[in-house]
């Protein structure tokens, strides 16, 4: 396998030196198969393969590729797609159209995290901090539904053409920046508001709403709004 990935990396002190065939620009550190002496990275590209890599700590302080293996995981791939892309567009809500920007920073295991800027007329702007996941549904009985929303004796046996779809859902978490237009009548930025956006090849489209104060049954939302991103 280490010859198949030509990877040798060395980590030396302070000194770092790489040898490398392989893109490390949308890796990340796996938790859980890391430990004492043992570092897991995942998201490495390399040769047209997405790569989890298992290195050892050695006595002289160098880290040692003790196997790898290739990601096939279809959720894996996506999501190695997601990492540090932008997002642009426009969001339209209350008769305002607002120039958009949405940087998806971490894309991990189902969790998404970055970073959304709203901007409106004159020097009205909002650049918050946005966390949530994606999801995939499922299209069962005419309707798409969470894949954790399905039984999992029906999920553990559902086909493989069975048509399906991602939605990223993500909420405001904390405001960077704000600034509103005084002018306005819908002056103000909201702090709880979610988006829910379809992905669609290099289109995230959807509707960005005040969901229901509680959980429950009823996934509605008020308020909604309109909104349409493309992968730049």
């Amino acid at each position: 396998m280490l010859k198949k990935i030509m990877l040798l990396c060395f980590l030396l002190w302070n000194t770092t030196v790489l040898a490398i065939d392989a893109d490390f620009s949308r890796s990340f550190v796996v938790p859980e198969t890391s430990g004492v002496n043992s570092l897991t990275i995942g998201g490495i590209n390399a040769s047209g393969n997405t790569y989890k890599v298992n290195f050892n700590l050695r006595g002289d302080l160098t880290f040692a590729i003790a196997d790898a293996q290739v990601e096939k995981n279809i959720n894996e791939q996506l999501e190695q797609e997601l990492r540090n892309t932008t997002w642009k567009g426009t969001y339209e809500a209350s008769d305002s159209i607002l120039q958009t920007t949405l940087q998806l920073v971490v894309v991990q295991y189902g969790y998404v995290g970055g970073e959304i800027t709203h901007k409106g007329a004159g020097d009205s702007h909002l650049s918050a901090r946005v966390t949530g996941d994606i999801i995939t549904q499922f299209k069962i009985n005419d309707e798409f539904i969470d894949e954790d929303r399905i039984d999992p004796d029906i999920l553990a046996n559902i086909s493989s053409d069975t048509e399906n779809r991602q939605l990223i859902r993500i909420k405001r978490t904390r405001a960077l920046e704000f600034n509103s237009a005084s002018s306005s009548v819908n002056s103000g930025w909201n702090a709880n508001r979610e988006y829910r956006l379809l992905l669609e090849g290099n289109v995230l489209s959807g509707v960005v709403g005040i969901p229901n104060e509680i959980y429950g049954t009823n996934d509605t939302k008020t308020g909604s709004g309109s909104i349409t991103l493309v992968k730049q």
